[in-house]
């Protein structure tokens, strides 16, 4: 049976199939070659709701942003002669800075999941391992995490920071931390694997509003 989907939040389907076509077609007995009309707007209204919800979803369960997370879903309407929509979801891995963080002197914290508490970012490998707040050079500020075994060697670091902090400067490598990607917040089973079968339900309810609209206006 041949799927054509509605909805891809980062590769993850709700579709309609052949049997969902023909029931449309039954239902509008004679008008049936509105079928395609029925679809296209039933699926837009669908994928709409559906992008209401995976962010506000998405926000239940993380302590990320809302407006970014909003602007990383690209909504693809459908239309007649394609009766499929979708929501894509974009971005890199998202720095730990963008969710709910401080920093201060004592060690950075972090809250990742909402579900969670800010717990001190510190690994096993002692005090340089302990995270805190950073400005690169490029003015970019993020909360990083000593690496500890790893040493700056580009001549250019090497110099950058004896400038800036001393001929004694430390050497061990700095890195920003990093937590999850939009895609992954909203395609994984906390967001869209919850949220698949009411999106799915929602479309069988926007067909049959669809249809009724369809009949009663002839």
């Amino acid at each position: 049976m041949k799927k054509q989907y509605i909805v891809n939040a980062n590769g993850l389907e709700v579709y309609y199939d052949a049997d969902i076509l023909q029931k449309i077609e039954k239902r509008l007995g004679s008008l049936k070659d509105q079928k395609y009309k029925v679809l296209k707007n039933a699926i837009n209204a669908t994928v709409k709701k559906a992008q209401t919800d995976l962010v506000d979803k998405a926000r239940e369960e993380y302590t990320a942003k809302k407006s970014p997370l909003k602007k990383a879903m690209k909504v693809k309407k459908a239309t007649n002669s394609r009766p499929e929509g979708e929501i894509d979801v974009s971005g890199e891995t998202l720095e730990v800075r963008n969710f709910k963080a401080t920093a201060p002197a004592s060690g950075a914290k972090a809250q990742i999941l909402t579900s969670g508490s800010l717990k001190l970012i510190q690994s096993q490998r002692g005090k340089k391992a302990r995270a805190f707040l950073a400005t690169f050079a490029s003015g970019h500020t993020a909360i990083v995490q000593r690496q500890e075994g790893e040493s700056y060697t580009h001549a250019p670091s090497i110099s950058s920071r004896k400038e800036k902090w001393g001929p004694h400067a430390d050497m061990t490598r700095i890195k920003k931390l990093l937590a999850i990607s939009f895609p992954k917040m909203v395609g994984g089973e906390k967001v869209y694997g919850a949220l698949a079968p009411s999106i799915y339900d929602n479309l069988q309810e926007n067909i049959t509003k669809e249809i009724d609209r369809v009949v009663k206006g002839a």
